[in-house]
C-alpha cells in the first residue's frame, strides 16, 4: 500500500513473548514470587498427590508405581498434614501456641504438681515448689516438639532426596527408587517451600524452650541453694554415702547391714541423722518412701512464728 509516496506492506505482527513465561524468566526470578500464591499451588499438588483416584500431583501415576503408596514421600506428607499431633506444625500462631500452652498446663496440674509436692512443700518452699512443677512441664512440651519435629525432617530429607529406600513387602526385600526428573521436581518443590518453614518454625519452638527449661533449672537450683533453716541446708544433715539400699550418715558405719547386729553402729547412726528419717536427707528416696513425714518433722522443728 502507498501512502505519500511511502510503500508500506502489511506484515503479521509479531508478538512479544510474555514477560512471565516460564522459559523467559530465571528460575531464580520466579522463586521470588508471591509467597502466598506458592503456598496455595502447594497445598493443591498435595490433595491431588492425596486423591488415589488422580495422578499424583497431577503427575503420570505410572512413575511411581515401583513404591507402594504409603511409603512415598508425598503421600507420607500428605499424611503428617492429616495427623493429629503433626499437624500442629501448620497451625496459624496463635493455635499453634495454645496447642502447646495446653500441653503445658495438663501436664503441670495432672503431674507436675503432685510430683513436685513430694519433694518441696506448697506453703513452705512455694518458689521451688512452682519451679520444679513448671520444668517438668516444660520438658514435656519439648519432648512433643521433638517428637514432631522429627518426624517433618525424616518426610523433609525423602522428598529432597534424588533416591528414596522403599519396602515391597518387609525389611528383608528394601529397594532403591530413583526418582524420574518430573517426580524429583515436585517433591523438591514441596521440600523447598512447605517443610523447611515448617521446620525452621520447629527450631525456633525448640530454641524457645530450651532456654526456658534452662532458665527455669537455674532458677530452682539456686532457689534450693538459698534456702536456710530446712532439711535441705548447710545445717542439716548431709548423708555420707548413698546407695541403691538407702543412706549413710555416720562415719562408724560401713554398711546397712552394720545396724542389725552392731548398737553402737546403730546408735552412731542415728545420731548422726539428728532425729531426722534417713531418707529425708535424700530426694529420690525422700519421693520414693512417700515423704510426707519429712514435712511435719520439719514444720515441728521450725521454729514457732515459721511453722
Amino acid at each position: 500500500m502507498k501512502t505519500l509516496g511511502v510503500t508500506t506492506t502489511n506484515k503479521p505482527s509479531v508478538q512479544a513473548p510474555c514477560l512471565h513465561h516460564h522459559s523467559i524468566i530465571p528460575q531464580q526470578k520466579r522463586a521470588a514470587a508471591p509467597r502466598k500464591c506458592s503456598r496455595q499451588r502447594l497445598r493443591e499438588l498435595i490433595c491431588a498427590a492425596s486423591n488415589r483416584s488422580r495422578p499424583e500431583g497431577g503427575l503420570d501415576p505410572s512413575l511411581e508405581v515401583a513404591v507402594p503408596p504409603d511409603q512415598r514421600p508425598v503421600n507420607e506428607l500428605a499424611s503428617l498434614r492429616d495427623a493429629p499431633l503433626y499437624s500442629w506444625a501448620l497451625l496459624k500462631s496463635s493455635a499453634y501456641v495454645q496447642r502447646l500452652t495446653v500441653v503445658w498446663l495438663a501436664f503441670f496440674f495432672l503431674l507436675g504438681i503432685p510430683i513436685a509436692s513430694q519433694s518441696f512443700d506448697p506453703y513452705q518452699n512455694t518458689a521451688q515448689f512452682v519451679l520444679s512443677g513448671a520444668t517438668g512441664a516444660l520438658a514435656v512440651v519439648a519432648v512433643a516438639v521433638i517428637r514432631i519435629y522429627l518426624g517433618w525432617s525424616y518426610v523433609g530429607n525423602r522428598l529432597l532426596s534424588a533416591a528414596v529406600d522403599y519396602e515391597e513387602s518387609g525389611w528383608y526385600d528394601g529397594q532403591v527408587f530413583v526418582k524420574p526428573p518430573e517426580v524429583l521436581a515436585r517433591d523438591r518443590l514441596l521440600g523447598t517451600y512447605e517443610v523447611k518453614p515448617t521446620l525452621e518454625r520447629l527450631k525456633t519452638t525448640l530454641l524457645a524452650t530450651g532456654g526456658g527449661l534452662l532458665l527455669s533449672g537455674v532458677l530452682l537450683v539456686a532457689s534450693i541453694t538459698a534456702t536456710k533453716d530446712d532439711l535441705y541446708s548447710k545445717a542439716a544433715a548431709i548423708p555420707r554415702a548413698v546407695s541403691k539400699e538407702g543412706l549413710i550418715y555416720s562415719a562408724k558405719v560401713r554398711s546397712l547391714a552394720d545396724l542389725k547386729n552392731d548398737d553402737e553402729a546403730a546408735a552412731a547412726e542415728a545420731e548422726a541423722q539428728r532425729g531426722v528419717p534417713g531418707y529425708c536427707g535424700d530426694r529420690f528416696f525422700k519421693a520414693f518412701a512417700g515423704g510426707q513425714y519429712c514435712s511435719k518433722i520439719e514444720s515441728n522443728r521450725a521454729p514457732p512464728g515459721r511453722r
